[in-house]
């Protein structure tokens, strides 16, 4: 009896031993359970977005944009922007219609300013900017004439800027980042 006493104390010994190690090496150990938890993407600081006003053609048929500086007397230009976040990181921005205007100005006159606009429709739209990846926004014509409180299109009876090889110059700004002046000729 004393040896079967002895046999059945040692098989679950060693049964309890194997179990152990199963469970030891089925858990992990805690350096192993720590899982780094991604950053929660924020707002684009001050300081590291990055305007550029586009000016040029765009086919709506292939959706195919081109900058230009020097536009035929009949050709409609297209005015866009390239937003880049120059920072390290992702970040949000808000790029939405009430938050983006355009400035077309000669000398020292202001032409057109789509502050002038229609904007009762306008919106924010925040986006996720990936670090030095620029976003191209959707061109929009420009109807080559002037704006005022009175309307900012041809058909709403705004009077034609001048052709004839007048030097224009185009700035954008988008949620309070400003680009630098583009130049751009009307024929």
């Amino acid at each position: 009896m004393g040896i079967v006493a002895v046999l059945v104390i040692a098989i679950w010994l060693v049964s309890q031993l194997v179990i152990g190690q199963s469970q030891a090496q089925v858990e992990p150990a805690p350096e192993e359970t720590e899982v780094g938890v991604a950053a929660e993407i924020t707002d684009c600081a001050p300081g590291v977005v990055s305007l550029a006003a586009m000016v040029g053609t765009f086919d709506q048929a292939t959706q195919v944009s081109e900058t230009l500086n020097n536009f035929s007397s009949d050709a409609i230009p297209y005015l866009w922007y390239e937003v880049t976040n120059t920072g390290l990181v992702d970040c949000r921005f808000n790029v939405g219609s009430r938050v983006t205007f355009f400035t077309i100005t000669s000398g020292e006159q202001t032409y057109y300013s789509s502050r002038d606009c229609d904007r009762s429709d306008s919106k924010d739209l925040t986006v996720l900017l990936q670090a030095n990846v620029p976003l191209k926004a959707e061109p929009s014509a420009w109807d080559r004439v002037y704006s005022s409180s009175e309307g900012c299109s041809a058909a709403q009876g705004m009077q034609a800027v001048p052709g004839g090889g007048a030097t224009y110059k185009l700035k954008a700004e988008v949620n309070g980042v400003i680009s630098e002046d583009v130049r751009f000729i009307l024929n």
